[in-house]
């Protein structure tokens, strides 16, 4: 596009016309629009020209350097995210089977899933708790005191579950006898004969927290070396095969 001062008629040929920029002619210093209007100091269009120019922004080589090295670590970030996503969901698909048993995992997935069932996995019988002692009843009978705690391994509250007592016997037939996990009884009643339960404990126990319980195990076969206690998630209301 060619453009000529409005004072000496010198020609000029620009490629496009900038809106409200201001050019000088080299021959004159005459300042005109690009449509060759001389603008005149103190009119409208150099007072718009001015005002512009006060509140534009400048950028020197420094500045556009730096500009673009933002834009490419923006596009870095933004690659590295992605890839760590791709990476993140690679490894929970590999691993799916222990992410689907992790309890912070299953807690938000129970949430997630209304009615899906909660697992016996989902309960731990916690190994140092457990301690039995032999306790004389009032009619001169002994009956064995177990005592322990259970822990609830997912981030969400879970009603008590029952506890299942395997007896592991000498001949090799092992019994087992599943017990809810009742209120907190005194000693006169572990003590009564015969032996009344008290009510069975509804609270619900804290995400990963601990729930305590005692059982009183009557009628345990003679020939039992050592029992075994696992917790069953599954309210099976006291169920015994003794």
């Amino acid at each position: 596009m060619r453009v000529i001062c409005p004072e000496c008629f010198a020609s000029y040929q620009i490629e496009a016309v900038v809106k409200n920029a201001v050019l000088v002619c080299h021959k004159c210093d005459t300042e005109f629009d690009g449509f060759g209007n001389k603008v005149v100091a103190g009119d409208a269009t150099s007072q718009l020209f001015q005002a512009q120019e006060e509140h534009a922004p400048t950028y020197g080589i420094k500045d556009l350097a730096q500009s673009g090295m933002q834009k490419k670590k923006q596009h870095a970030w933004l690659w590295m995210s992605l890839i760590l996503l791709i990476l993140t969901t690679a490894g929970i698909a590999n691993h799916w089977h222990l992410w689907s048993h992790h309890g912070v995992f299953r807690g938000y997935f129970l949430q997630v899933q209304q009615g899906s069932p909660v697992l016996d996995s989902d309960w731990q019988v916690t190994p140092d708790s457990v301690h039995s002692q032999w306790l004389k009843r009032d009619d001169g009978s002994l009956a064995l005191v177990v005592e322990g705690e259970v822990r609830n391994l997912l981030s969400i509250p879970l009603p008590p579950p029952e506890v299942k007592v395997t007896f592991i016997t000498q001949t090799g037939q092992n019994d087992e006898i599943i017990q809810p996990i009742t209120e907190p009884a005194s000693l006169a009643v572990l003590k009564a004969s015969p032996f009344v339960s008290p009510a069975v404990d509804k609270t619900s126990v804290f995400p990963l927290g601990s729930r305590g319980f005692i059982l009183v195990l009557e009628d345990v076969p003679l020939s039992t070396q050592n029992i075994e206690l696992h917790a069953l998630a599954v309210q099976r209301k006291g169920q015994s095969k003794l």
